[in-house]
């Protein structure tokens, strides 16, 4: 009987193990990182992650944000699916004090499959990292 069950768990713990889809399978075509040069010549990184079905988690990172006078900032939010459109609504906050700008800021992403890149509110192209 101990022989069964010692089995029976093998045969259940292979098929979780072989069975169950990569993590990556559970991400959404937009999911991954992202980078850029700012219009004002800083460097930013994007990180989406989700599947994408309605919402995906969204981090931004600017080295040297003009919103913080040249000092880093960061914003993390959601991002809304619209078709080839990415809508994303955050609050960011200039580093290394965590002063968080008034209000939220609107930016939108234009995916081209074609080429793999976003396309921003602000005209900056973003490839993957």
């Amino acid at each position: 009987m101990k022989r069964i069950l010692s089995l029976g768990a093998l045969v259940l713990g292979l098929v979780l193990v072989v069975g169950a889809p990569p993590a990556a399978a559970a991400q959404g075509e937009l999911a991954g990182t992202w980078t850029s040069i700012d219009t004002d010549g800083s460097h930013q990184t994007l990180t989406i992650t989700g599947s994408g079905v309605r919402v995906y988690a969204m981090s931004l990172f600017d080295d040297s944000a003009s919103l913080c006078d040249g000092a880093p900032a960061s914003a993390s939010g959601s991002g809304r699916v619209d078709g080839e459109d990415l809508f994303m609504r955050v609050a960011a906050v200039c580093l290394p004090g965590g002063n968080r700008l008034r209000g939220v800021i609107d930016i939108a992403f234009t995916y081209d499959a074609a080429a793999d890149t976003l396309t921003d509110s602000f005209g900056v192209v973003w490839s993957r990292a």
